[in-house]
């Protein structure tokens, strides 16, 4: 059997079934093993090779390898056929129908392959019976399949599940051979047998079915009509086999004549409550255990479906899709067999459990072939107990459930034109419009990531019609549901699709994203009079809350600011109070603001992105300004005088842009941080170095109260501001407090990741160390402190009480005085206990205090890193990237917060990385633009050495390695430089050497295997065929 141990594929390149002579060739060209099966005849005695011969090829005809069972049964019908009748005999004897019921692998299903063949050959149409085996005749060989599938004695119980099985694949193979109506006699006979056993075993019936089910399209219109009166007459058509053998049998012939009783059609209106107690018995029935013992025993069922309802389904698909009688009696079908018989208030679990993968089945069905009806299976029972079950994980049935509700998104996701529908009928009069916080899942939202732009306006009517008008015993529902639809609108514009960018894009293909964000801009800031009663301001401000929030996430692009400023524009903030002088302001903006969105389409890329970019900013400040933000007016006005800077040409303008975007990013909202970085992004070419010393300020600030007060004073409400976001957060829905998760997350989270530079594991591993332990004795400190004023309060207490605690028994003096106290003594003492515990709430209110400004500050540095970050990444070929690397160093260096330093860290390396990568790519001869100015880069070196020996830290270190070396590498680039780097770092070394400075070693190995590096590089790399490639791949 070593030949079965093949590690080639069996199959052929083209698909096709290989040959035992051929050797096969699999994907890639090799051959492989052939099983070399002998087709001569088989002998009518057995010798010793006849016996080896019969074990291999009947072994692999067993296999669980379909290309070895093929490759077996071609051999042995081959060898079989061109033997004598002693031999053909001897095989169906004692081999084939025996081995019908072995459940060894795969044996039922190879030995029924090589039958079903042989009887074709004996009594198809070759007739072999007749002309070269005669005494083979029909009848003798369907009783040595019944001989040899009978079971006798007192057998286990699988053993005679086996035989009944052997026997069930034997008449399978007769009705495959399609042999059993070419005589009247044949098909009685295999009838008679399949009836047998489906009345002696209860587990076997609807397989016995099947078999009828699959030679009814070979037996004509009547032999049709006679079997069916057959399985009338002894009482198997009122069952589900029953049922589907009728359904199958209307199906293969439309003018059948059926039995009167027990009914001519199963969908008939008029029989339709007696089919339906027939399938809800059978979940009873249908366990696999004996009839005898089918109550006793009803926790034996089985999930796998019956067969009726595949023939059911195929009856409803294959009809007309739009046919109006075809929805009316899918309908009254579903209502009266599956929500009334299944879902019924009295229904079993198991018959729930049965309805609910016949939902399913059903609605994958409906989905692929016929979408129309699959709205009609959402009823009412069916509806009520997916949502109970669904609504909490111990419900018994909650994993089938959640199944149903995947399955629904599936379809969905296969035929998108069921969205609408499905929406219909789960938000509607079955479901519920809070369905997903009905059931604790995202179901609506989930389908929501499917609206296509064709149906994007039905799908948001249909969410919007139900909180429009509400009736007055709704009332108290009202506010509920408009905050629900909130959270509907904002993950449709959300989850939308991009739109491509297509030469009819502006000729009637709709903006899901911009849609939505129309709609809630317009549902938070203008009065909607069809809105009964009218949208209350807490409905609108979670709309405000959620529209800052959609924003953040749907500013992806660039060219996603057009529709933002113009969803903007098309806001009228009637539901706004504003004074003359701010709707001047309004005004001006957003007169502005069209002037830059028309000229941005007139303009190159490059000015087109300043431009949408100021758009966008005029666009969310105009946002803030309906919210009622105090500085909104002075960000408009600076904004004015920004946009006449740049279009004057005039000195400046980055600068006051830098501002503003520092202004925006202080404050604690996603979106504000998503647009400042687009704005950003797209100025970053235009950046003075000015500007660039106001951005990378803040970076300097102390994380500490007066760090906080330096970087917002000219924010004289930001503590107010933060309260309200904060409690505007707290108060909101479920999505806006998950957006600031996921903002904070991102901030915060994510740059943990950035620990290390360069490698050097153990040295990482002992700054871990130095971490930890930093942190555990800030802990024990922090716990300290507590401690001592916890001692404190219990001190002033006991002043004020003349009392003491337990464990101070012994030191404490007796006193003997019970006597009561008065009340003028009792009040005294009351204010006592208030005035200590104001005491200690000063204490606290000031430590929180303290907290949030650390916090407040440690915040604002990410943001202004991440700024930091995407200038980098743009402008890493410009001399000025270069003066950000002292300020990012300074920040490694005093920030007490890991993940800023960690953040500040990265920073430089992937600075590093851009500019290598744009070194590599750009000409030798650098653009005028980008000069290198040497003295200012060599002192930019010098400064960075010096900077090195002010922290013996691990991070630091790498730190001020790698920018050491990013900024020896833009020297390199002319090779005259390259002693002048040398010395400088020969110098510091000195400086460690004397005792002058503290550099840890690293910093001297990295430059060596760097200069190694440019070594190895310009043995190989002239300066005129690609130098400054070589030169450049030195950078650590």
């Amino acid at each position: 059997m070593g030949k079965r141990k093949r590690g080639a594929s069996k199959a052929g390149a083209n698909g096709s079934q290989p040959t035992q002579k051929r050797a096969k060739i699999d994907q890639s060209g090799v051959e492989a093993p052939t099983l070399d099966l002998e087709k001569t005849p088989f002998t009518e005695t057995l010798n010793g090779e006849a016996r080896r011969r019969e074990a291999k090829v009947y072994e692999l005809l067993g296999s669980a390898d379909s290309d070895e069972r093929i490759a077996a049964a071609d051999a042995l019908i081959t060898g079989l056929l061109v033997s004598s009748e002693a031999a053909l005999e001897r095989h169906l004897d004692n081999r084939l129908f025996r081995g019908l019921a072995s459940s060894r692998n795969a044996s039922r299903v190879g030995f029924s392959l090589v039958i079903a063949e042989i009887l074709n050959q004996l009594f198809g149409s070759k007739d072999l019976a007749k002309s070269k085996y005669p005494s083979l005749t029909f009848d003798k060989v369907l009783n040595i399949l019944v001989e040899k599938t009978t079971p006798s004695g007192h057998i286990p119980g699988q053993e005679e599940r086996d035989c009944y099985f052997g026997r069930l694949f034997g008449l399978q193979c007769f009705v495959e051979s399609k042999i059993l109506f070419d005589e009247e006699s044949r098909w009685p006979k295999v009838l008679e047998l399949l009836l047998g056993m489906a009345d002696k075993k209860v587990w076997i019936r609807s397989h016995s079915a099947w078999v009828i089910v699959e030679s009814l399209p070979q037996m004509g219109q009547d032999r049709a009509e006679k079997t069916l009166q057959q399985l009338a007459d002894i009482g198997l058509g009122k069952t589900a086999e029953g049922i589907g053998i009728w359904m199958r049998a209307r199906t293969c012939y439309p003018d059948l004549k059926t039995p009167a009783k027990p009914w001519h059609d199963p969908m008939n209106p008029g029989v339709l409550s007696e089919v339906a107690r027939v399938l809800r018995d059978n979940v009873a029935q249908d366990n696999g255990e004996d009839t005898a013992v089918t109550k006793a025993k009803q926790g034996g069922w089985t999930a796998q479906l019956h067969f009726v309802w595949d023939l059911i389904l195929a009856t409803f698909v294959g009809q007309q899709a739009n046919g109006k009688g075809t929805k009316d009696q899918l309908k009254l079908f579903w209502t009266t067999v599956v929500d009334d018989g299944l879902f019924s208030k009295n229904a079993s679990d198991a018959q729930k459990f049965r309805g609910f993968v016949i939902f399913q089945k059903f609605l994958q069905g409906f989905s692929t072939d016929n979408p129309s009806l699959a709205r009609e299976l959402f009823t009412r029972n069916l509806m009520k107990c997916l949502m109970n079950q669904a609504a909490k994980e111990d419900r018994y049935l909650h994993r089938a459930a959640l199944k149903s509700l995947q399955a629904t998104e599936k379809a969905v996701q296969a035929s998108p034109e069921l969205l609408l529908p499905v929406l219909r009928e789960i938000l509607g009069k079955h479901g519920a419009y809070d369905f997903d916080q009905r059931t604790n899942t995202k179901t609506v939202e989930s389908l929501l990531q499917w609206v296509t732009p064709n149906d994007a306006k039905n799908v948001l009517k249909l969410l919007r019609d139900p909180i429009v008008i509400v009736k007055d015993n709704e009332s108290s529902e009202a506010e509920k549901f408009r905050q629900v639809y909130t959270g509907y609108v904002s993950k449709l514009a959300t989850q939308a699709k991009p739109v491509s960018e297509t030469p009819n894009h502006g000729d009637g293909i709709i903006n899901i994203a911009e849609l939505g964000v129309k709609e809630l801009a317009a549902c938070a800031y203008s009065i909607q009079p069809q809105f009964k009663p009218d949208l209350s301001e807490k409905s609108r401000e979670t709309f405000r809350r959620l529209l800052a929030s959609t924003i953040g996430k749907v500013m992806k692009r660039r060219d996603d600011a057009e529709y933002l400023c113009n969803a903007v524009i098309s806001v009228e903030p009637t539901a706004v109070t504003m004074s003359e002088e701010i709707k001047a302001e309004q005004d001006s903006a957003l007169k502005t603001m069209r002037k830059l969105l028309k000229a941005g389409k007139k303009s190159d890329e490059k000015k087109a992105g300043a431009s949408a970019g100021l758009a966008l900013l005029y666009a969310i400040t105009i946002l803030q300004l309906y919210d009622g933000a105090p500085d909104a007016v002075n960000i408009l006005q600076d904004l004015e005088r920004c946009s006449e800077k740049m279009k004057s040409k005039e000195g400046g303008s980055s600068e006051l842009l830098v501002e503003i975007l520092l202004s925006l990013v202080s404050r604690q909202s996603p979106m504000m941080r998503q647009i400042s970085e687009q704005v950003f992004e797209a100025f970053t070419s235009q950046i003075s170095p000015e500007a660039l010393e106001l951005l990378t300020e803040p970076l300097a600030a102390e994380e500490n109260e007066k760090g906080y007060q330096a970087l917002f004073e000219n924010l004289e409400d930001e503590d107010i501001e933060m309260d309200d976001v904060e409690n505007g957060e707290d108060s909101g829905s479920g999505d806006e407090v998950e957006d600031v998760e996921e903002d904070d997350i991102s901030e915060i989270g994510s740059d943990v990741e950035f620990t290390t530079l360069n490698g050097a594991e153990a040295a990482d591993d002992e700054e871990d160390e130095d971490g930890d332990s930093d942190s555990e004795n800030g802990d024990d400190e922090q716990a300290e402190a507590d401690a001592k004023e916890l001692a404190d309060l219990d001190d002033a207490l006991a002043k004020v009480l003349r009392s003491h605690r337990l464990d101070k028994d012994r030191e404490a003096e007796s006193s003997d005085n019970d006597s009561d106290m008065t009340d003028s003594e009792m009040i005294a003492l009351d204010e006592k206990l208030v005035e200590v515990f104001k005491q200690r709430a000063k204490k606290t209110g000031k430590k929180k205090e303290k907290k949030d400004a650390k916090e407040s500050v440690v915040m604002f540095k990410h943001r202004v890193l991440d700024l930091v970050t995407l200038y980098l990444k743009h402008e890493a070929l410009n001399p000025l990237a270069f003066t950000l690397l002292l300020p990012l160093l300074e920040l490694v260096r005093t920030t007490a917060t890991k993940p800023l330093a960690n953040k500040a860290s990265a920073a430089i390396e992937n600075f590093a990385k851009v500019f290598k990568k744009g070194r590599s790519s750009t000409s030798p001869f650098l653009e005028d633009k980008h000069v290198l100015d040497v003295e200012s880069r060599l002192s930019l070196l010098r400064e960075i050495h010096s900077q090195a020996a002010r922290d013996a830290s691990h991070a630091y270190g790498r730190a001020v390695s790698q920018a050491s070396l990013l900024t020896a590498s833009s020297l390199v680039v002319d090779k005259e430089n390259v002693e002048r780097v040398n010395e400088a770092y020969s110098k510091t070394f000195s400086r460690c050497q004397r005792g002058e400075a503290k550099i840890p070693g690293f910093f001297f190995s990295d430059w060596v295997n760097w200069g190694m590096g440019h070594a190895a590089n310009a043995s190989t790399v002239t300066r005129g065929d690609g130098g400054v490639e070589g030169w450049t791949q030195g950078t650590s």
